[in-house]
């Protein structure tokens, strides 16, 4: 069982990705405001972090530079979950740190079969 963190705005995906991480049998915990993210990250020591791009104050790319730069953190995998799915997105996600990308809508055998990928390597 993995701790598992899910950073979104959107109460509607962060219902439906805590579904999908608690049927794999996954501890999941969800933050819901950017500005708070980074202190949870830190206090939690999740193994992985879905993290929405287009979240109010703080984007995801940035949080997931800050993960990804701060060394305590950055062994932390981080998977990129947005509705944005131009290359210039994925692209300035895997250079902020993402290790994954998944675009949304999200379907749930897909999402499982990424997240075990990232647990197992």
């Amino acid at each position: 069982m993995a701790k598992i963190l899910v950073i979104d705005d959107d109460f509607e995906t962060i219902k439906l990705l805590e579904a999908i991480i608690q049927m794999e049998g996954h501890e999941v915990h969800s933050v819901h405001e950017s500005r708070n993210a980074l202190k949870v990250v830190e206090d939690l020591m999740p193994i992985l972090v879905l993290l929405d791009i287009m979240i109010p104050e703080i984007n995801g790319i940035t949080i997931c530079k800050l993960i990804k730069s701060n060394p305590h953190l950055k062994h932390i995998k981080v998977m990129m979950v947005s509705a944005l799915s131009d290359e210039g997105t994925k692209r300035d996600s895997l250079h902020a740190g993402a290790d994954q990308f998944v675009t949304k809508p999200i379907l749930p055998r897909i999402l499982i079969h990424q997240i075990n990928d990232l647990l197992a390597g």
